[in-house]
């Protein structure tokens, strides 16, 4: 009894030792997520950092929200590591009021990611006609 004692002792400080080697706190805070809105328009994102240049997976999602004839889009914006923003292509969805689109995806930028967020627009055509930003989301490994 004493052998498998001390052997359960010495496995549970080790395990002490090693878990919190393991759960970094960049680990810990690689999730980012982000929403905004404008009259006719929704749009969030969730994305895991999982290095200095890369978010993946990455989930984009625009709504429209009002049977207004405009349609809702959404697109990424990040901030490279020496500062530059980046406007990702707008992801449009055409699908009318109550429409829910969602784009899995990747983002890579051989210049870093240091932050991210989104745009929301609200369209006619090729027109923006309004636009909301969430909060910007700071990359844990920059």
């Amino acid at each position: 009894m004493k052998i498998r004692r001390s052997a359960l002792i010495t496995a549970g400080a080790l395990a002490c030792l090693v878990i919190p080697a393991v759960a970094s706190p960049a680990a810990a805070d690689s999730m980012v997520t982000g929403s905004c809105g404008v009259t006719g328009a929704y749009g969030a994102y969730t994305g895991f950092f999982i290095s200095k240049t890369t978010i993946k997976p990455l989930r984009l999602r625009a709504v429209d929200t009002a049977a207004d004839g405009h349609h809702a889009a959404v697109r990424l914006s990040t901030v490279q590591n020496d500062g530059n923003l980046v406007a990702w292509p707008w992801r449009r969805n055409y699908g009318g009021n109550g429409s829910d689109e969602v784009w899995d995806t990747h983002a890579s930028d051989a210049k870093g990611i240091a932050a991210v967020r989104i745009d929301v627009g609200l369209f006619e055509g090729n027109s923006l006609l309004k636009v909301c930003t969430s909060a910007k989301e700071i990359n844990p490994y920059s």
